[in-house]
């Protein structure tokens, strides 16, 4: 066996092993798991983070002119007639999964389409930075085809393992402590709103992604104390003695009564 197909079986083998440590969790699948391999296994840079140095320079200038997007209403070539330009909103970020092993950590990106019709064709970023970003920052780039109008769309996006070792400014390699999201990173779409579109977040201050938290409700069981009833007494020698009577009659005895006696009694139960 030559030594070049020697090469190519090994770097298949531990591209192998990279990808099952990007699916070792349940759940998690991040889009980019295919796309990402050469950032993952050899450390290549495949994607530079320009475009989103650009778009952060963009957004301090919208911020700084008071302007935040386009507001004024454009012919849109699809519907063929004049209409207000969307909004693309990112909403959120949450911890999937922190850096292990092979793998860089997974983040899922939250936003939305606030326009009136469907929008696709743009791009989200991801890029992880060490105090301040560089055009060369480990990066991740996935392109959302499509999602309708007024959805809420989730990405899971995996940051490149080249996160975990940044050289700093004395040349030490050391982790990523900022991360950056950009939704439409390429400043592709025209929207109302341009500053709504980037994050820069801490890296400790990424909360993971909160389950589904059960409700316990405390059913308490309404109990009826019953009514106290009388005992019979018991004699010795166990016999039961005759309980109390709970009616006049039970006190007649109806063999040695006489008719006159009778009457009298019934006028004096009556």
């Amino acid at each position: 066996m030559s030594r070049w197909k020697y090469v190519l079986l090994t770097l298949s083998f531990v591209s192998g092993i990279a990808i099952t440590n990007c699916f070792a969790e349940p759940g998690v699948a991040p889009i980019n798991a295919e796309s990402i391999r050469t950032d993952q296994v050899l450390g290549i840079r495949t994607h530079s983070c320009g475009h989103v140095i650009h778009l952060l320079m963009q957004t301090r200038i919208l911020r700084q002119s008071g302007q935040v997007g386009f507001g004024g209403a454009m012919y849109n070539p699809h519907l063929g007639a004049m209409s207000k330009p969307g909004d693309l909103q990112l909403l959120s970020v949450s911890l999937i999964s922190d850096a292990g092993e092979g793998a860089g950590p997974i983040y899922q990106i939250q936003l939305q389409n606030c326009s009136e019709i469907p929008v696709g064709d743009f791009r989200v970023s991801v890029v992880g930075a060490c105090g301040q970003i560089q055009p060369f920052s480990p990066t991740a780039i996935v392109t959302v085809p499509r999602i309708e109008a007024g959805a809420v769309l989730e990405l899971q996006i995996q940051l490149p393992l080249t996160c975990l070792a940044i050289p700093n400014p004395a040349g030490v390699a050391v982790e990523f402590n900022t991360l950056i999201v950009a939704i439409d990173s390429f400043d592709e779409l025209i929207e109302c709103n341009e500053v709504n579109n980037v994050l820069i977040l801490n890296r400790g201050e990424i909360a993971p992604l909160a389950g589904e938290e059960t409700t316990v409700v405390d059913e308490s069981i309404e109990t009826t104390t019953p009514p106290a009833v009388d005992t019979v007494p018991v004699v010795e020698g166990g016999i039961t003695a005759p309980a109390a009577p709970t009616s006049p009659m039970d006190s007649i005895d109806l063999d040695d009564l006489e008719l006159g006696e009778a009457e009298q009694t019934a006028v004096r139960i009556r």
